[in-house]
């Protein structure tokens, strides 16, 4: 029986090999075949990148840095200036008359975008392509600098306290205002602040199969947001409020399915739109500080490289804006936040919140 058997299975074994190979003549005969993978090489980032010289003054975030704050602050000295947790001498701006940004380093250096290849369908032949980048721009040594012509300047002393109710006895040093004086100058003098800053946008390109040569061609952005020196410390935008006659659209931080988020990636010809000379409120609202009796934010809106105060209100930050004739194409609106404590005290460190939000301008 075993010699049988034997005969059976080899007759099958020929039928499957006869028919694989009766099939595979077939298919190669009526079809292409596929490219090797990977496909994407060297050529193709090399389209991108040209792709992405094309919109880097519209996609980089340079013009936050193009003006100067105008600021005209007065400050008075308050209760969180009456201690001290380390008894070091306070100095507070009296009268800041302006501030402004000096930049340095790199805003967008192209070594440090990732590109990632893929293909938009599950076919076989794999022509359907994109690249997805992560866009980076970054600020090394960037220095704010304050002119002012008054200073607050308040000298502590220790106050101990000993709490003999406690086993051992518990001794509490707070230290206390001694003495104060308001310094004033003939003529302005300047006090300067460090600080850096890095962020991300995404831009989705997609492979130009009716050209001849490899290209790509930009199809969709994300906006940017940009906390220094990080989200945990910067103030906290909760929402940006674009509202013209009959539609207001509100925009939030993270990717949302409705696409409202600053961090959707959207087509370029859905980005958020507005006519020439059509005015449209932008309203951003804050969920930081708490108190806003012992602090406020200040709100600051650059269009076109114009920096304006924006502020209304502790949280609330307001203005109405429009795009001129000569204005159409790809812009950025661009929203920052800082703390009242940044802008008067030399001393405390430089915190903000920029939101960039992509907007298209038509006729």
């Amino acid at each position: 029986m075993r010699p049988v058997i034997s005969v059976i299975i080899s007759s099958h074994l020929r039928v499957v090999v006869i028919a694989g190979t009766v099939i595979l003549f077939l298919v190669s005969c009526g079809t292409e075949p596929p490219p090797p993978w990977p496909w994407w090489t060297s050529e193709d980032s090399v389209a991108v990148r040209a792709e992405l010289a094309k919109w880097e003054p519209v996609m980089t975030t340079a013009y936050r840095f193009a003006d100067t704050f105008r600021l005209g602050i007065s400050s008075k000295l308050a209760y969180q200036d009456s201690s001290s947790k380390t008894g070091d001498t306070l100095y507070k701006f009296a009268h800041v008359l302006r501030a402004w940004v000096e930049p340095w380093g790199s805003v967008h250096d192209s070594t440090y975008d990732i590109y990632q290849f893929g293909v938009t369908v599950d076919t076989v032949s794999m022509n359907d392509t994109f690249c997805e980048v992560a866009y980076r721009d970054s600020m090394s040594d960037c220095r704010v600098t304050f002119e002012f012509d008054s200073l607050w300047v308040v000298g502590y002393r220790p106050d101990t306290t000993i709490d003999t109710t406690r086993t051992p006895p518990e001794t509490t040093i707070v230290y206390r205002v001694t003495w104060t004086e308001k310094r004033g100058f003939a003529n302005p003098v300047t006090a300067t602040k460090t600080y850096s800053w890095s962020a991300m946008r995404k831009l989705f390109l997609r492979l130009d199969t009716t050209s001849q040569k490899r290209s790509y061609r930009l199809c969709k952005t994300t906006g940017v947001a940009i906390s220094t020196p990080t989200s945990e410390q910067a103030p906290a935008i909760t929402r940006l409020i674009m509202s013209k006659p009959g539609a207001d659209d509100t925009f939030f931080y993270a990717p949302r399915a409705d696409g409202r988020g600053l961090y959707n990636l959207r087509p370029l010809d859905s980005l958020y739109t507005l006519h020439t000379n059509e005015a449209v409120t932008v309203t951003v609202i804050t969920k930081t500080p708490d108190d806003t009796t012992a602090e406020k934010n200040r709100f600051f809106l650059t269009l076109l490289g114009t920096k304006s105060d924006i502020t209304t209100n502790a949280k609330t930050g307001q203005a109405q804006v429009a795009f001129g004739p000569a204005d159409t194409g790809y812009h950025h609106i661009y929203i920052e936040v800082l703390p009242s404590s940044n802008l008067l005290y030399p001393n405390a460190d430089y915190l903000s919140t920029v939101w960039a939000l992509p907007v298209r301008v038509i006729p």
